[in-house]
């Protein structure tokens, strides 16, 4: 008989979990959750781990759960076999609804801190930013918060429910550290101050540079983080004063901007870098006092461009279905017609962008008043109609002013003039490092559809997902930083050997997707083919920090 031991990347992410300490800080805060008498009884903390190897290696619905971990050795969870077949949907979701309850309020406290200081990780800096994670189904038993209901969706999914999801990440490997779930119709400008609270409360300090977009830029945020000596970087929004009036005064005035940074494209190398410049504005504060930096993106350009482009195409399609349907039905009058035109221009925002003129010409037709074949003196009436046209046509002059605003976004900040622009553009420009976070949760991990039916443990399993990105993003810095330590420039591990040098966890973990060591036995006799690891395996181990004896 010859038996197949298969552990794959596991031990791995069971080193992790260990060092992170999971399993005694979850035992701590929701008890084991266990019978004593039962030796195959999975405790809560056994069937957490359970739950993050899946959603790391191979993300699968829980009631597959049982399927998924059967082939898989049990020694690589740190289980013994009775515990591994104890693994069930049932149990997962019971850990599921344990994690959303109050017991499990102090649990991410307890496991920042230890993050903290077992990665020693950066806290000079905290970026902040909200994704939705979207449902299908009513969910109408959700009431307690944070409810699933219908909100603004990031997911272009105004129609299904939905839950806020709310991620600090450090600027040390962008590590998430705190996390929050929200209900579905909370916005984001009001969720800020009680998440500054709980890092003031986390960090032990005070002084640490805050980072978020826009929604952060009210007067009542940010006068409570400076009055209470806390530090921030955002982003002004459109709607302030500052900002329209500097972007008249772009229109109408030539204003002169010095080369600030240049950034290389790391999604294509072909691609030209993105060139940020600044300019020295009149306005060098906003009303409250705060400093006002500006900042012209060279790719930011291109994409305005490109956006208001798509906008007047689409708005002239638009128009031209309804020049089709004038003189018929509803658009026979001139002020149904024009009601219709502002509509088209308002939904595409480009009404100083396109001149519609409603033009018209009048055609006369003869009408005997008399019944039968018409004779030359017979009484006829003039009827008159009127049959309206669309004359569309681009303001140049406008489009030419809008373009010199291409690009243009303002900073603001408390942060004192030891922070030049440079280095106040290089702590904005992390900001995307959060939205990397979500890309991962919602592409590699796959945290929607969710197949859970209640509420406390769909929460429960957004929690588990956030312990999952932590392990993963532990993970990529480790890589990464002993990458820069031993001077390795590239690691061959995407498809194909190309090089990579920004690895992912994914791409990490691939290696060591097919480890399986093999047992013969033979009546008494039983030999034993223990894992061999290869150059590349063994590599991938010493990067991660990992002892090789996890796979001996």
């Amino acid at each position: 008989m010859l038996k197949s031991h298969y552990i794959g990347p596991h031990p791995i992410v069971h080193y992790y979990l260990q060092r992170m300490n999971l399993k005694s800080i979850v035992s701590g805060c929701l008890g084991t959750g266990a019978r004593l008498d039962a030796k195959d009884s999975l405790t809560y903390a056994e069937a957490l781990e359970v739950l993050i190897h899946n959603i790391l290696v191979s993300p699968v619905p829980l009631y597959r759960l049982s399927e998924w971990i059967e082939p898989i050795e049990a020694d690589a969870f740190g289980l013994n076999e009775e515990k591994k077949k104890a693994v069930n949907d049932d149990r997962i979701a019971r850990t599921l609804e344990a994690l959303a309850s109050s017991r499990g309020r102090s649990l991410f406290f307890r496991l920042a801190l230890r993050i903290l200081k077992e990665f020693s990780l950066g806290t000079d800096r905290m970026h902040f930013d909200t994704t939705t994670v979207t449902f299908y189904g009513e969910y109408a038993a959700s009431k307690a918060e944070p409810a699933i209901r219908h909100g603004h969706n990031k997911d272009h999914r105004p129609d299904l429910k939905q839950l806020v999801f709310g991620l600090n990440v450090t600027s040390d490997g962008a590590v998430p550290l705190l996390h929050h779930i929200y209900s579905g119709n909370r916005t984001d400008d009001t969720v800020h101050t009680g998440n500054i609270e709980s890092l003031r409360h986390l960090l032990g300090r005070e002084d640490f540079i805050y980072v978020a977009d826009s929604k952060l830029c009210t007067r009542l945020n940010l006068r409570l983080i400076d009055k209470s000596g806390g530090k921030f970087v955002t982003v002004l929004p459109r709607t302030r004063k500052e900002d329209k009036e500097f972007r008249q005064h772009l229109r109408t005035s030539k204003v002169r901007w010095y080369f600030l940074l240049k950034i290389p494209s790391k999604r294509r190398f072909l691609d030209p870098p993105d060139i940020f410049c600044t300019c020295k504005a009149d306005a060098e504060t906003t009303d409250d006092g705060y400093r006002l930096i500006w900042i012209r993106s060279s790719r930011k350009a291109e994409l305005d461009k490109a956006a208001r482009g798509y906008s007047i195409e689409k708005a002239f399609i638009d128009l031209r279905d309804l020049s089709a349907k004038l003189n018929r039905g509803k658009f026979k009058k001139k002020s149904t017609i024009r009601k219709a035109v502002n509509s088209i221009l308002q939904s595409h925002n480009v009404k100083e962008f396109i001149e519609v003129k409603i033009a018209f010409r009048t055609e006369q037709q003869t009408c005997f008043l008399r019944k039968g074949r018409p004779k030359a003196d017979d009484p006829v009436k003039i009827i008159r109609k009127r049959f309206y046209s669309l004359k569309i046509q681009k303001q140049q002059k406008n489009l030419r002013n809008a373009a010199k605003t291409d690009g243009v976004f303002p900073i603001v900040t408390n942060l004192d003039k030891s922070y030049g622009k440079r280095e106040l553009l290089r702590i904005y420009k992390y900001q995307p490092y959060v939205e990397k976070r979500f890309s991962a949760l919602k592409s590699e991990l796959r945290v929607a559809p969710v197949f859970i039916k209640k509420p406390a443990r769909v929460a429960g399993m957004i929690h588990a997902y956030f312990i999952a990105i932590v392990l993963s993003s532990l993970i990529e810095r480790s890589v990464r930083q002993n990458m820069q330590r031993k001077e390795i420039k590239k690691l061959s591990l995407l498809p194909e050997k190309r090089p990579t040098t920004t690895p992912t966890h994914p791409r990490i973990l691939e290696p060591f997707s097919g480890l399986t060591w093999f047992e013969f036995e033979q009546k008494d006799n039983v030999v034993t083919f223990p894992l061999k690891l290869d150059k590349l395996q063994k590599d991938m181990l010493s990067l991660l920090e990992v002892p090789i004896q996890v796979y001996r």
